[in-house]
């Protein structure tokens, strides 16, 4: 493919992507302001899901094009770039404000699992086996919310309920509205379905034809791009006061990503392990993981100082994959 070709290709699929998300998530509002305090685990559960959507999206359709190196790289440079990008931007805005239930309903089992996938990936693959566990495992996670909602105040309910709708509407990139329905959730799935094919597409043929690291063309652009929704509706939100939407987005996409995005990539087919992701990938992904939720027990609030190490330490790891592994 032509490079510009390429570029207007990159700017068509994130269009694509984007006003997708906006579409889907327009459509689950109604549904949002119908929870009930009772049911909050549910509009988690619902925002962790959609917020995770285009980057799972464009892994596994990589994967099913035989390209599974850059499906694993857009899984793990999603993780780094929700906390280098999410939360570290956000709380450069604002100190970003992190509740005792967020700690440990979500921040324990953030750095459980990066630990689990590095124990797996000692064997050198990880199997069909390995990746059906990783799904099902997703399973005790949305227990464990259903549990915790229980021992909620009321008012932390209703805190949360309000968090939930206001963002499912921050994800809006201002243009071409439409009324939030079932017709919005069918257009809003078709039109992100193909924003993420033709951006699949993109990566595979920067791979083939150019020749790049497919595990780097996927941690870098691949997890960037789909990204970009998330990350301005978690600016939007900090910038507007709700200060705990970065670093709630940032550890529920997370654990969907590792657990549900990994275990299918798995189970479609095999994934032999590169002595580059046990040497450098999965233990700074873990060691991000750790910082995030150390910074999030420190006063529980991830200061202006922390986001800028959070930030500097992604971008620092970006220049490693550019100067050693481009």
């Amino acid at each position: 493919m032509d490079i510009i070709l390429i570029l207007l290709s990159i700017i068509i699929s994130i269009l694509f992507i984007s006003k997708g998300s906006d579409w889907l998530t327009d459509s689950l509002e109604p549904l949002a302001k119908k929870i009930k305090t009772s049911n909050v685990s549910v509009g988690l559960i619902l925002v962790s899901v959609v917020v995770s959507l285009p980057e799972v999206l464009v892994a596994v359709d990589t994967a099913l094009k035989g390209h599974r190196e850059i499906s694993l790289g857009v899984a793990f440079g999603s993780i780094l770039c929700n906390i280098g990008l999410m939360t570290g931007l956000s709380s450069m805005i604002k100190p970003l404000r992190v509740s005792t239930n967020m700690i440990l309903r979500d921040g324990v089992i953030s750095i459980i699992i990066p630990i689990l996938l590095f124990a797996i990936s000692q064997e050198g693959r990880i199997t069909r086996l390995d990746g059906l566990a990783m799904f099902l495992l997703f399973i005790p996670y949305l227990l464990n919310i259903y549990l915790q909602e229980k021992t909620s105040s009321k008012m932390e309910k209703l805190t949360e309920k309000k968090e939930i709708q206001e963002e499912l509407k921050l994800i809006d990139f201002g243009f071409w509205k439409y009324k939030a329905g079932w017709a919005s959730f069918a257009l809003g799935s078709f039109v992100l379905l193909f924003g993420t094919y033709i951006f699949s597409d993109i990566l595979v043929s920067l791979v083939n034809n150019f020749g790049i690291n497919p595990l780097f063309i996927g941690f870098t652009l691949g997890a960037i791009v789909p990204s970009i929704p998330n990350i301005a509706a978690s600016l939007k939100a900090t910038a507007s006061g709700l200060t705990e939407v970065a670093v709630s987005e940032t550890i529920g996409s997370n654990v969907f990503t590792l657990l549900v995005t990994v275990g299918i990539i798995s189970m479609i087919s095999p994934v032999t392990i590169k002595q580059q992701w046990l040497n450098f990938d999965i233990p700074l992904m873990m060691i991000m993981s750790f910082l995030l939720v150390l910074f999030m027990l420190t006063g529980k609030t991830i200061s202006k100082l922390e986001g800028f190490f959070l930030f500097s330490g992604y971008i620092a790891i970006l220049s490693v994959q550019m100067l050693f592994f481009l």
